[in-house]
């Protein structure tokens, strides 16, 4: 049988077609929905779904859902351009543990340490240096503030700044997470300059 029948609804204009859907048989009347309160019918479209709101219970969903209409700007977006769709997140101080001029503390995670004295001038870190090292974290010691400077190299590549000349908060122990590994084969290794009024402890694994 094939979809849609004929009926006559009995007011003299003859048979009219109604839609159906033929199932093994049976005629399956298609209706549209509409919504609306007494005396309101609005039908059912893209541009006016049917409305769904779990206001009285739980809607469970399955399948892949598109959600429109959530605001973009509502959020602090952090310092980055409007577009860029990054949130800020703030950590609690007692999360992470004691900060130290605003930086982040480094937990070692049980490697060997080296001592970098005041006014040294790329000492390898290790007794050869190699490709491969790594260096985790910096402890700069600063008794004089004027010149606190450190800086490393990775093998004989360009200088790092890590903690500039008269820091800031001024003299003080300052740990500089690092977490880098040694990739320059040209005279390899970790290298840390000081400046006059800074000794550093290096974590690692040097060679």
């Amino acid at each position: 049988m094939a979809d849609n029948i004929n009926v006559d609804p009995g007011t003299g204009v003859g048979a009219v077609p109604v839609a159906t859907d033929d199932v093994g048989g049976v005629q399956y009347q298609i209706i549209k929905i509409v919504t609306g309160g007494d005396g309101v019918a609005n039908p059912l479209s893209n541009a006016a779904p049917l409305p769904i709101s779990d206001a009285g219970g739980t809607v469970t969903v399955d399948g892949t859902v598109a959600v429109t209409g959530i605001s973009t700007t509502a959020y602090d977006r952090g310092a980055g351009a409007a577009t860029a769709q990054t949130t800020r997140v703030t950590i609690d101080s007692g999360q992470v543990g004691s900060l130290v001029a605003g930086s982040v503390p480094c937990v070692s995670g049980g490697y060997e340490y080296e001592t970098v004295a005041v006014s040294q001038t790329d000492q390898i870190l290790g007794a050869t240096g190699a490709v491969g090292d790594y260096l985790e974290c910096l402890l700069c010691v600063v008794a004089t503030a004027a010149t606190s400077q450190v800086q490393i190299k990775d093998g004989n590549g360009s200088a790092i700044t890590v903690l500039p000349n008269a820091v800031g908060a001024g003299v003080g122990t300052y740990p500089i997470p690092i977490g880098l590994t040694c990739i320059n084969a040209t005279t390899p290794g970790w290298k840390v300059t000081t400046a006059a009024g800074v000794t550093v402890l290096a974590c690692g694994n040097f060679t």
